[in-house]
């Protein structure tokens, strides 16, 4: 007979409990459900822990910044079946998150997220006690602590929403303007073509007076947008035909569309997209994590886009062909944090794997046999 270690029976005992618990929830749950729809609550939980396990790469607590999508699905779960189903895949998420996870992790609230939530208006006192109120209560079956993003009191939430407000009806003309301009152009340069990107950026104003939104990115948005524009606009010369950039700027110029009531929709995407740009949060080094949760695919695919671990390094001085020259600088791996830690979570999101597809298909079986036969 061979004796385990008690750190080894231990581990096994965690992970067949955390496993049996999971399986026991969700194949309840979705129980009535058809193969169809735990197909597709089955993929969007794992999309967002495979989200989770990219973001466990960088070091620090986690904060999962909620998209209004989110919010609408928690909010409308009861009476959208639909958006019942994102909800629960999102808490069946987060159970990873809490039964597999060593990282401190928490929702977190941004005042763009709760400016689109309350249908994009400032509030007063009173409204907005009850909307943090409102918005604790739904996601209280997540299990995960909600915490605010960006503010810290009443008084400084209803300031920064009245400053998103004046962004809004901002941006909503300039955009329009935008929209009316013409952008045919002549591509025709002393050598090659003009990039129509480049040409974009030029024209949006790096100093936007923006009173919440960090220019950079609104700049960044509406660059993509005003490619199209250009795109589009200007094929008249088979010479000088135009060049777009890839899909990342089709991506943002989808962003921000009008609504039927002519409202500018996107400011939530800017607003995720300020806040969890990876490559920025690489870059900075801020010490803790911050992850946009959407169920946007487009919002989703920029988020993507900007997931970028990027490193510079000099070379300038000193031998290049010495022990401490660039030639061993380039041999090093600059990623072999992120490398130790995507190690570190791969093997629990595989558990978790195992225990959602176990759920899935007792949830299949007790379905099949509540449908009646042909």
């Amino acid at each position: 007979m061979i004796l385990m270690p008690c750190s080894m029976q231990k581990k096994m005992t965690i992970s067949i409990r955390r496993h049996d618990k999971v399986v026991s929830e969700f194949s309840s749950r979705l129980a009535g459900y058809s193969d169809q729809e735990i197909a597709k609550f089955f993929n969007f939980s794992m999309w967002f822990s495979e989200c989770y396990a990219n973001g466990y790469e960088l070091e620090g607590p986690i904060r999962l910044v909620l998209d209004n999508s989110i919010i609408q699905s928690f909010k409308h779960r009861d009476t959208d079946r639909k958006r019942g189903l994102h909800a629960l895949a999102y808490i069946a998420f987060c159970r990873f998150v809490t039964e597999w996870s060593d990282r401190p992790t928490v929702l977190a609230l941004s005042p763009a997220a709760i400016y689109e939530h309350v249908g994009r208006r400032s509030l007063v006192i009173e409204e907005a006690h009850a909307t943090l109120l409102e918005l604790q209560s739904l996601f209280a079956e997540t299990k995960l602590p909600v915490a605010t993003l960006g503010f810290s009191s009443i008084t400084s939430l209803l300031d920064i929403l009245r400053d998103i407000e004046a962004d809004d009806d901002y941006l909503t003309q300039y955009v329009r303007g935008l929209d009316n301009a013409s952008w045919k152009t002549d591509l025709r340069a002393p050598v090659g073509i003009k990039i129509p990107l480049g040409i974009a950026y030029d024209a949006i104003p790096d100093d936007l007076p923006m009173r919440y939104f960090d220019p950079w990115y609104v700049q960044f948005v509406l660059s993509g947008r005003v490619e199209q524009h250009i795109i589009e606009q200007s094929r008249h010369d088979p010479s000088a035909m135009p060049i777009s950039s890839g899909d990342m700027t089709k991506d943002l110029a989808d962003l921000n569309e009008f609504s039927r009531k002519g409202l500018l929709k996107g400011l939530g995407d800017i607003d995720m997209l300020q806040i969890c740009d990876v490559q920025r949060q690489y870059q900075q080094n801020l010490g803790y994590v911050l992850l946009g949760q959407t169920l946007d695919c487009g919002l989703s695919t920029v988020l993507s886009d900007r997931h970028r671990y990027i490193e510079t390094a000099s070379f300038w001085g000193g031998d290049p062909f010495g022990s401490e020259g660039s030639g061993n600088a380039m041999k090093s791996n600059p990623f072999a944090d992120q490398d130790r830690r995507a190690e570190r979570i791969r093997p629990l999101r595989a558990e978790f794997f195992e225990a959602l597809s176990e759920a899935c298909m007792a949830a299949k079986a007790e379905s099949s046999k509540l449908s009646p036969r042909n």
